[in-house]
Parts: C-alpha cells; sequence; structure tokens
C-alpha cells in the first residue's frame, strides 16, 4: 500500500466515519520511542473520538499477534525503521492486510515510510487529524475485506471453472487424435496418379476430411467434404458423411463403381434420413478416375469446383451443379467427364481458401471477405509437376500469410497429377 502524508490544515472527521463512534473500533498501539506518548494517544482516542484504542505492551509473539489480528488499524507511535517492520506486531498487521498508521514528523514530502506503512501523520496537526485517518482507514478497510472475500470465492469458482476448461481441451485434443486417424496415411498412386493432401485445421478438430480410395485396379476416388460450421459438430458430420460415401455395388459375381452424382445422391438420401431437429448440411466433391484410359468423371454438392492445370498451363475451372448435402430428398447432381493429358494437376479444395489469403492491404484485424487469390497462388506454382512438391510450397505460402493474418477457417486440399514415370 502506498504511503500518504497530510500537511493539510484540519479536516473535520466525515458524518459517515462518526457513526464509527457507536462500533468502538479497536486500534492497536505500539510504541518505537521512549516516553509515555502512546499512553497518552490512547487516552484521547478512547475518551475523545470512542475508539478501543489498546496500547500492546506484550513481549509474547503469539500474544501480540493475537492484539493485532483483533484489531482494525495498527498505530506505530514512532518513525518506523525497516527493522520496526520486521517487528512481530507489523509483520501480522501485513500478512492479515491491516492498515498500519505512523504517528511520526520524521517522514518529509520525498521520503516514504517503511513498505507496509498505510498511512504517515505528523502528530503536531493534532488528534483529530489522527482520528479521521483511522477513521477512513477503517472504513475502507471494510470495503477492502469485502472484497478479499469476494475475490477468494471468484478464485475458487475460477479454479472449478479452470478445471472444466482443461477436462473440454483434453477432449478436444482426444477428438483431433481421433479425427486425424480417419484420414488416409498414405495415398495410393495407380496408373500414373499421384496424390498428396493438406488438411489444415482452424482449432482442434476440422469440419473438412478427405479421401483417396483405390477402388480396383483400375480406379481412384477423390473425395472432400466440409460441414457447414466449425467445431466438433462438423467434425462429426464430416465422418459420418465419408464413412456414408458408397464407391462399389457389390453383386454374387461382379461389382460396379458407383458413379459420382449417384454417390452424392445416396449420400444425401442417407442425411436426410437421420435429420433430426437439428439440420446438418455439407459441401461435397467426388470424382472417380479410370486410370486405365485417364478419363475423370465429377460432381459437386454445393462445393468449389474442381481446378484442372494443364502441363505448362494454368487454372482452368471444371464446373459441376448441386445443392447442398441434407437440405433436399430429391437435390439431383450433375456429372463433368474430362480427358487428362499427362502432366495434368487436378485440385479438390476446401472453401476456406477463399479467405486464406486476403487482399493486398487489408487491415489484419478487418473482416476477411471471400476472394479468389489462391487462384494466384495455385498459379505461381502451376509448373511444379509433382503433388507432394505442390503441396509443400501451397503449405509455405499459407504458412507466410498466417504471421499476418491467423487462420480463420479450416483448409483442405488434394492435388492428383498424371506424373509421366
Amino acid at each position: 500500500m502506498l504511503a500518504t502524508h497530510y500537511n493539510r490544515s484540519f479536516v473535520p472527521i466525515p458524518i459517515e466515519h462518526q457513526s464509527l463512534r457507536r462500533l468502538r473500533p479497536r486500534i492497536a498501539i505500539v510504541t518505537l520511542q521512549v516516553g509515555s506518548t502512546h499512553e497518552t494517544v490512547a487516552r484521547v482516542l478512547c475518551s475523545k473520538f470512542d475508539f478501543d484504542a489498546r496500547v500492546i505492551e506484550r513481549r509474547d509473539c503469539v500474544e501480540i499477534a493475537t492484539e493485532v489480528r483483533e484489531a482494525q488499524a495498527l498505530l506505530m507511535v514512532g518513525a518506523p525503521t525497516v527493522e520496526d517492520m520486521q517487528s512481530p506486531a507489523a509483520e501480522e498487521a501485513v500478512s492479515s492486510m491491516i492498515p498500519i498508521i505512523a504517528l511520526c514528523a520524521e517522514f518529509g514530502p520525498l521520503q516514504d515510510p517503511p513498505a507496509g506503512v498505510s498511512f504517515a501523520i505528523d502528530p503536531a496537526l493534532g488528534p483529530e487529524h489522527l482520528a479521521t485517518a483511522l477513521s477512513a482507514l477503517i472504513s475502507r478497510q471494510r470495503e477492502f475485506n469485502r472484497l478479499k472475500l469476494d475475490t477468494v470465492s471468484a478464485l475458487g469458482s475460477s479454479g472449478g471453472l479452470r478445471s472444466e476448461i482443461d477436462g473440454i481441451q483434453e477432449e478436444l485434443q482426444l477428438a483431433a487424435s481421433v479425427q486425424r486417424e480417419f484420414l488416409p496415411r498414405v495415398l495410393p498412386t495407380l496408373g500414373g496418379i499421384a496424390s498428396a493432401a493438406l488438411w489444415r485445421p482452424a482449432a482442434y478438430v476440422s469440419g473438412d476430411i478427405y479421401n483417396v480410395m483405390r477402388l480396383d485396379e483400375n480406379h481412384l476416388g477423390v473425395f472432400v467434404t466440409d460441414a457447414v460450421g466449425h467445431g466438433v459438430p462438423a467434425a462429426l458430420l464430416t465422418l459420418v458423411i465419408s464413412r456414408s460415401l458408397p464407391t462399389k455395388e457389390i453383386t454374387e459375381k461382379s461389382y460396379r463403381i458407383i458413379p459420382p452424382r449417384e454417390a452424392l445422391s445416396l449420400v444425401n438420401a442417407d442425411m436426410m434420413s437421420r435429420a433430426g431437429r437439428t439440420t446438418r448440411f455439407a459441401t461435397a466433391i467426388y470424382a472417380v478416375i479410370d486410370t486405365h484410359t485417364h478419363r475423370l468423371t465429377v460432381a459437386s454438392a454445393g462445393h468449389l469446383p474442381l481446378i484442372r492445370i494443364p502441363r505448362d498451363g494454368q487454372c482452368e475451372i471444371i464446373q459441376t451443379h448441386g445443392g447442398l448435402l441434407g437440405v433436399f430428398d430429391d437435390e439431383s447432381f450433375s456429372e463433368e467427364v474430362v480427358d487428362l493429358a499427362p502432366g495434368d494437376k487436378l485440385l479438390f479444395y476446401s472453401d476456406g481458401f477463399e479467405q486464406a489469403f486476403p487482399e493486398l492491404g487489408q487491415d489484419p484485424a478487418a473482416p476477411r471477405l471471400p476472394n479468389r487469390r489462391y487462384l494466384d497462388v495455385f498459379n505461381e506454382f502451376a509448373s511444379i509437376e509433382r503433388p507432394s512438391e505442390f503441396i509443400d510450397q501451397v503449405n509455405l505460402r499459407l504458412n507466410e500469410e498466417s504471421l499476418d493474418f491467423p487462420q480463420i477457417d479450416d483448409l483442405t486440399l488434394v492435388c492428383s497429377a498424371w506424373i509421366d514415370d
């Protein structure tokens, strides 16, 4: 507490402090000098101002501590030194947060009392100043004690809250670990088609998920889905969708690869059959690549279009049409068929890329609007042939961008390419 000096004229005891006379606040008094000044001060405080002022004369540390602990203020008659503040009375007052007043004239405006002294007052100013100071400090101390109790209560509550938060964080970390286990550990290479993926959740778990599947000896399936929303509900929905995607229809003696638009229709029907009071939506894109003929068939459900990058070329948009998954029972999805050429790259990505690269000169604190700057980044690395190297360069660019613009949405990018070797 900061030391305060009174060098002004007489200040009468405020009315709100005069009411304390009926309560007889207890004042513990110790002397730091030779003489009977402390006894005179005690008599004046008791008779004129009706304080319960008691001189501490005991030498036993336990008795001194008890006297101070039962008081509402400690009055030290004389100029306390650092050593005096290490006495049992002063240490008990400081530890119990009881205000300490030094009644002395030795401290000037440029010299502060030792740490722990709440107030220093010159006895020449008269007993009224001392009584006013005592009354004000005691009144303040009551509010201080109330705040201390509130603080203790708040700390107790925050301890329980912290425990709850720690538990939630552990559960989210476990959920993130489980979600990662559903991602493919190794992406297959088939018929000259190789793939690599980037998956960057904005938080613990992601509302995006992807898969690259070997459907048979001649077909690859590439799937990306993005649940509307964030957090655990979105992550759970993507897991359900990815596991419900039908890829093959098996009969007694044969099977057929399910076309992308039919597969999305079946996923949509499954979602509609599970719909409850809380409706969940998602976008998705699914492509089947015939690695024998190098023909791609793709369909999407409200998802960003597939991007094709020819060798020595730039991004080409392959647009398909279809509504969100989980909205209408009879939703239909269109298909596009593309004949691939050696060196072609295919990019399947989530809408987080629309906000991953803000406009040049944008304030980092400003809301980030969707844009197409990600196409500039894709075009910048268009000449890179291997999917893994392409993904590495995009990931490095995202790391650079995140230094000024933290990632605000989940990011997923799958790159599949027809490599010559």
